[in-house]
């Protein structure tokens, strides 16, 4: 899975002591200002391996493996039951969660309200309702990936723009968003013979993160790592004219501001960028889920033919803008992804 919402972990510090961890008098450089702590330098080496330490930490390591084998022994009892089966029994309860948790409930109440003010509040209310359902959902197909791969029901269309673009020897860069399960259009690439990799975040939790590297690769490989090593890899993987998918919806602090849904919104252009120095195709592509029909379809749109990155992915905000209007309740909702024009809205 990508890295959709998993926060990286923050620790924190008492004040006192020296910044060096001696407990010594605070020293005040040229000007009398603090000198910034070890953890706050560019490098940020010391925090990083200060969090290191506390992820080492026996409770924590303990209160991983709980969570873990809760979610394990779920799979596990449940398993007789067929995925839609499980799904529609427990996707009410998604619903409860986001419109019970303040958190979940206040960012996504708004999100809305900043892209559809004039919709009314029972309106807003049944889409959060839904956007709960629809991630419940997803984690339930997640932890069940490698039983989705072998008999998830997926219509595909417009599968000949990754055929065509393939064929010629030119990589493919599929940009896709946090709705339905974006999985399926892996798994739809895979079974017509072009197998699709990710870029992939490691969950804070090490025995979740373990647990879910070994399904990923089943939909398609290869699995990247996100950083500075998995970037080297990509870029070569779609030089040899391979096939990678990058889901661009998420809120990048400090990228350019691209209207997405009538608002601006921090926008990163990485995918654009790649496709551009890579010689790739540019591909929107998302997964529907049909609860009805207790199927998915997966949907390969026309490569997006802007030159300009910027221009590219206002094309591409564009269409996942129109996948979240025609079904408002299958989006993540709850990124903030306006947070930044809000904000600036207030002062």
């Amino acid at each position: 899975m990508s890295g959709n919402g998993k926060q990286g972990g923050k620790h924190s510090s008492k004040r006192g002591g020296n910044g060096n961890g001696n407990g010594g008098p605070t020293r005040r450089g040229p000007g009398g200002r603090r000198p910034r702590r070890a953890s706050q330098t560019a490098a940020g080496e010391t925090g990083r391996v200060a969090y290191v330490h506390a992820r080492d930490r026996f409770s924590v390591r303990a209160g991983e493996w709980v969570l873990f084998s809760l979610a394990l022994g779920l799979r596990w009892v449940t398993w007789p039951i067929g995925t839609w089966t499980l799904s529609n029994l427990l996707a009410p309860l998604g619903g409860w969660v986001a419109l019970l948790v303040p958190g979940f409930r206040r960012r996504a109440e708004d999100n809305l309200a900043h892209v559809w003010p004039e919709r009314s509040a029972a309106e807003r209310r049944a889409i959060l309702r839904d956007a709960g359902r629809s991630f419940m959902r997803l984690m339930l197909e997640y932890g069940r990936l490698d039983r989705l791969v072998g008999t998830a029901e997926i219509e595909v269309e417009g599968i000949a723009h990754l055929r065509e673009t393939l064929a010629s020897g030119r990589g493919a860069v599929l940009v896709t968003a946090h709705y339905g399960n974006w999985e399926a259009v892996r798994i739809a690439a895979r079974r017509a013979g072009h197998d699709c990799g990710i870029i992939y975040r490691a969950f804070n939790n090490r025995y979740l993160d373990r647990f879910t590297m070994g399904l990923i690769p089943l939909a398609g490989e290869p699995v990247l790592q996100k950083g500075p090593a998995g970037l080297r890899e990509l870029i070569a993987h779609l030089k040899r004219g391979g096939a990678v998918m990058i889901l661009v919806d998420q809120r990048n602090s400090g990228a350019p501001f691209i209207d997405f849904l009538g608002q601006p919104a921090e926008t990163m252009t990485t995918a654009a960028e790649l496709a551009r120095r890579t010689g790739a195709a540019l591909i929107p592509a998302v997964g529907r889920r049909e609860v009805a029909a207790r199927r998915f379809r997966a949907v390969f749109e026309p490569p997006v033919a802007a030159a300009r990155p910027q221009d590219a992915m206002a094309e591409v905000n564009r269409r996942i803008g129109a996948w979240v209007e025609a079904e408002p309740g299958q989006w993540f909702w709850f990124h903030r992804r306006w947070r930044s024009t809000r904000r600036s809205r207030r002062d």
